[in-house]
């Protein structure tokens, strides 16, 4: 699929485009669990950094603007308290790699603000921010966190300010026989009516 997005009226905004963005899968070590999905699939990645949390990640770009991310603990010092583990920590411990949320993407904060609204979300004040192993930073807005969202099975919306730093359109490490995907030609969800 060229181009991943649904088109929502807001009353905030006369369209509002919405990008399917990035999925995020957890895993206890990043580092193989990074390798085990490059030999299982093709895809290659890139080091995606680290938060300021104690977690990093592995970016996999999937074409058509849209990525995979693997991330893991790399700090052991900032989860050593269970009041400062991520949500998921403890669900990876006890059962391996597994999804941990699903996010979509706006073109502009006035969007994103017509769906924090719509929805009653808080959009962070600070952005989320990925320090990459060459010092750069990466930053997004989301609607709500990913905290809020992701433990209950929703998604949670961003905006990337400068897009050029986006995610999807980094190099990759050059592995042998890697594939080089050309996007999602679908996605599958489900939930009961209400949740839907």
């Amino acid at each position: 699929m060229a181009e991943q997005s649904l088109a929502r009226e807001s009353p905030a905004v006369s369209r509002t485009a919405v990008h399917l963005d990035h999925i995020s899968i957890s895993t206890t070590n990043l580092y193989y669990g990074a390798h085990r999905l490059r030999l299982e699939t093709g895809l290659s990645f890139y080091d995606g950094g680290f938060f300021a949390g104690g977690n990093a990640n592995r970016i996999f770009p999937l074409g058509g603007l849209t990525y995979l991310e693997i991330g893991g603990i790399v700090e052991a010092s900032k989860v050593r308290n269970v009041k400062d583990q991520p949500w998921w920590y403890s669900k990876v411990a006890a059962l391996g790699e597994s999804f941990s949320g699903l996010c979509f993407r706006v073109d502009t904060m006035e969007e994103l603000e017509a769906i924090a609204k719509k929805k009653i979300y808080t959009i962070n004040k600070n952005p989320v921010t990925r320090t990459r192993p060459n010092g750069s930073q990466i930053k997004a807005y989301s609607a709500p966190g990913a905290g809020d969202s992701w433990p209950k099975g929703l998604p949670n919306w961003y905006y990337f300010e400068d897009f050029a730093t986006h995610p999807s359109g980094q190099p990759v490490f050059n592995w042998p026989n890697i594939v080089r995907p050309t996007g999602i030609s679908f996605l599958e969800v489900g939930g009961t009516p209400e949740e839907m």
